[in-house]
Order: structure tokens, then C-alpha cells, then sequence
């Protein structure tokens, strides 16, 4: 009878009172992140609330990421409705992608889940740290054979070519204008790609091609989640990029990809307790000799950053050190050393010292040209800050209201936080002071 008796939510009112929401507003907002079909009544927070009830997939999981963009930190899976019981929730998608067996099958499926973004998750369920450098250490061992292959739909081998182009000019819509603009059309060509790998007949070469591809995809699809603050969709996208990165037999991609997990561990909330750069790390004393001079100063300048977020400064300048000594005298690397300087200056901003943080951010936003709009106003935001932090009000107003045009229209919900950010810490600001 105990299971039967009603108990209410208390972390959801709090989180409600704290924002000043009904229900019905929740019901609302919650409304507004699903598709029409999956929309709400406006009394079911009430069930929530009251008699500690727990929806089920995907409303549960969307409950926690519309609290989390509003509050601006996490609000985890466990937190919101763990306390109610397990036995009252949507089943949790499975911890363990990390350490199933690394295999084609499982990387299939790992890209079906990326690509149809079913299912609630903990944004601590798949990354464990001994977790995550196991898996890291599996780019040192061989790739496992390509299963399937043997459908009866035929597969051109240039299409590979074509899906890279397509692939291209999403990264590049999704660098210039947001996460939000290509997450929709991403998914859906990695769900194609899934299903060509499933269905499709090709040869060894051609499905590792594929494979390749499919991680190209995914990952993109992750740092579009990330763009938007969808952490725990970042995460399940970054599993499937590193698992088909493992089948194409890239460790290049690998490598990637886990500099794309550095950066969700530095910079989102989801990303807490999480340790990716020794995996990092270890991989690139594996493999960087196989990257090129951008791409490894690239990773160096992700653990640069994450060590400054860390406090700590001697790794952190080690690692910038190494990063900018593989560029000198690389030629058309421009943009690149621009992209490094504004790692390494948030990372100096973390840190404290203000001053070395101004001149690198000032050099990210000089080089860093369209094609990368949406990083440039990022770094602009953090120009202003260093000003501010400088006691320059003015020059922080400036860069601010610079970094506000440029990011208009764009679909960031990254950017258009930190601009938020930015306006509080200047609303707390004594008028006094100003």
C-alpha cells in the first residue's frame, strides 16, 4: 500500500516557485518543445506536482530540459523524478553504451537512437570516466568486422562522396548559424544513413565508408543538441559518432569526437563529473601523429581550456603551449591559430588573469572570419566580460551590443545565453557603480 500512497514532487515546486511558474505555465512551455502531437494538458503538472507522478518518455526528459534552459543549470533526470520511484517512470535509456560489446551491431543501433533522439536519459548515465577511457583505448585496438552488408539494396560506392558533401554544408550552417537551424535535417540523414547501413549491400571498404560517414553525422548532430543546451542529446549523439568512428577503422574521427566530449564537459552543465581529458589525452599520445597540424592543435587547445576551468594553470598553459608550437610555420593557418587563441583565452578567463584573456580574445574575434559567426559571437561575449572584469564599462557595453548584432536571427540558444548571462551580471551591477 505504500507504493500506492500519493507524494508530492518537492524539487518540482521548488524549481516551479523558484521561477515563478504555475503548472499551467509548465504545461505550456513543455507544450511548446514537442511536436504537435505530443502536447500536454494543461493539468498534468498538476499530477506532478501534487501526487508525484512521473510522465512518461519523451514528456519526463523534455520537463527537464525546458528547466534546465530556463534556469540556466542542469536539472537532471534524477533529481526531478528519481526520488519518486523507478517503478513510476519511463524506462531509462540503457548506461551501458559505453561498455557493451564494440561491435557493428551496437553501433547501429547507437546510431538509430542519435538519430531518432528516442528515449529519457540521466545526463550521468553514459559518461563514467574509467568508462569513458576504456572506450578510449579502443581506437588502439583493431576495428571489428563490418556485419551486414548483404541487403538487397544497392549501395553506389560515390554516394559516400555525396553524403560527405552534404555533411560539409551542414558544419558549416551549423558554425555560421546554429545548432537550431540543422539538428532536424541532420538527424534525419543519419536515420538514412542508419538504414542504408541496416538494409544496404556493400563490401568492407564501402561499409567502413559508410561507418565513417554515419560518425561525420552524429557527431555533427551532437554538437547541434549541444548548441541548443540539449545536453543529455549531445551525449547519446557523441556515443554513436565515437562507437561508428571505432567500425570505420578512423581513429582521426575518434579523436574527434572526444575532443567533442572535452568540450561538453568543460562548457555544459551536462557535462559535470565527468573527466574526458585524460581520454583525450591518451588518444592523442596514440594517435596525433595520424592528425593534422590544425586538428591536434585543436584538441590541445580543448584541454588547454578544460584545465583552466579547472583552476589548473601550469597544465593549462602547458597544453596552449604545445598547441600554438603546432602551427608555427604551417602555412594557411590562420583561422586556425585565431580559433586556438580564443580557447586558450577562455581559459586564461577562467582562470583569473583577465589581461593575457583580452589580448587572446581580441585576436580570436580579429581572425575569426563569417564561416565561423557563431563562435565569434561566443568569444565577443567573453571580450565583453574581460572588459568588464578590467573596470572598462564602456568598451564591455560596445563589444556586447557588437556580439548581439551579429548573433541575430541566429538559432544558438548557447550565444543567446550567454548574452542573457552577460545582462544579469550587468543588471547586478549597484547604479552607483556604473
Amino acid at each position: 500500500m505504500a507504493d500506492l500512497e500519493r507524494r508530492r514532487n518537492e524539487e518540482l515546486a521548488r524549481i516551479l516557485h523558484q521561477l515563478g511558474w504555475s503548472p499551467e505555465r509548465l504545461a505550456r512551455e513543455v507544450s511548446l518543445a514537442l511536436p504537435p502531437g505530443l502536447a500536454i494538458s494543461s493539468t498534468a503538472p498538476y499530477k506532478w506536482r501534487d501526487r508525484g507522478m512521473v510522465p512518461r518518455s519523451p514528456h519526463d526528459q523534455t520537463v527537464c530540459e525546458v528547466l534546465s534552459r530556463t534556469l540556466g543549470i542542469a536539472v537532471t533526470y534524477e533529481q526531478l523524478w528519481g526520488r519518486m520511484g523507478g517503478h513510476r517512470g519511463a524506462k531509462i535509456l540503457s548506461p551501458r553504451l559505453l561498455t557493451d560489446p564494440w561491435t557493428a551491431d551496437t553501433a547501429q543501433t547507437a546510431l538509430r537512437e542519435a538519430a531518432t533522439d528516442a528515449g529519457p536519459v540521466r545526463l550521468t548515465d553514459f559518461f563514467r570516466s574509467a568508462d569513458l577511457d576504456q572506450a578510449a583505448g579502443r581506437f588502439s585496438s583493431p576495428p571489428p568486422p563490418v556485419v551486414g552488408g548483404e541487403g538487397a539494396l544497392r549501395i553506389d560506392p560515390g554516394l559516400v562522396g555525396e553524403l560527405g558533401l552534404s555533411y560539409r554544408s551542414k558544419q558549416r550552417l551549423e558554425r555560421s548559424c546554429g545548432g537550431g537551424l540543422v539538428l532536424g535535417p541532420t538527424r534525419a540523414e543519419l536515420a538514412m544513413v542508419a538504414k542504408l547501413l541496416e538494409l544496404g549491400s556493400y563490401d568492407e571498404r564501402l561499409g567502413r565508408d559508410l561507418y565513417g560517414q554515419a560518425s561525420r553525422l552524429a557527431r555533427l548532430a551532437g554538437w547541434a543538441a549541444y548548441d541548443l543546451d540539449h545536453d543529455a542529446a549531445a551525449q547519446r549523439a557523441f556515443v554513436a559518432a565515437l562507437r561508428a568512428a571505432h567500425v570505420s577503422g578512423d581513429a582521426r574521427l575518434g579523436v574527434g569526437v572526444l575532443g567533442a566530449l572535452v568540450v561538453l564537459a568543460t562548457q555544459a552543465a551536462g557535462g559535470r563529473g565527468l573527466d574526458a581529458v585524460t581520454a583525450l589525452t591518451a588518444a592523442l599520445a596514440a594517435h596525433g601523429d595520424t592528425l593534422s597540424a590544425t586538428g591536434r592543435a585543436r584538441q590541445l587547445g580543448r584541454i588547454a581550456r578544460a584545465h583552466g576551468r579547472r583552476g589548473e594553470a601550469e597544465q593549462a598553459a602547458d597544453a596552449a603551449a604545445r598547441a600554438f608550437a603546432a602551427l608555427d610555420g604551417v602555412p594557411g593557418t590562420d583561422e586556425a591559430r585565431a580559433d586556438l587563441a580564443g580557447m586558450v583565452g577562455e581559459a586564461r578567463l577562467f582562470l583569473g588573469d583577465h589581461r593575457k584573456a583580452k589580448v587572446l580574445l581580441a585576436e580570436a574575434v580579429a581572425g575569426l572570419g563569417p564561416g565561423r559567426a557563431r563562435a565569434k559571437a561566443l568569444l565577443m561575449v567573453r571580450l565583453a566580460e574581460t572588459h568588464r572584469r578590467l573596470g572598462d564599462q564602456r568598451e564591455a557595453t560596445r563589444t556586447a551590443a557588437l556580439a548581439r548584432t551579429l548573433a541575430s536571427g541566429m538559432q544558438s540558444e548557447r550565444v543567446a545565453r550567454a548574452l542573457r548571462d552577460f545582462d544579469a551580471a550587468g543588471r547586478a551591477v549597484s547604479p552607483g557603480a556604473r
